[in-house]
């Protein structure tokens, strides 16, 4: 268990690290990615997973309405 505790912080670490480094060679992209890229992609997420609830919900709502 220890292993894999220690396997994801290194990976975290080095997810950081390399965040860290985008942002001081990329300061305005970083910014537009972190105001506008990650929001966006947020929004997206949200989008598919409720699509992926609610379009299974609707086609049996139907199949039930048109069978009564």
């Amino acid at each position: 268990m220890s292993t894999i505790l220690k396997s994801i912080h290194k990976l975290e670490n080095k997810f950081d690290r390399s965040a860290e480094r985008f942002t001081f060679r990329h300061p305005y992209l970083a910014y537009l990615l972190m105001f506008v890229g990650i929001p966006l992609f947020i929004l997206m997420a949200v989008t598919i997973c409720t699509m992926l609830i609610a379009f299974p919900l609707m086609w049996l709502w139907e199949y039930l309405s048109l069978s009564l």
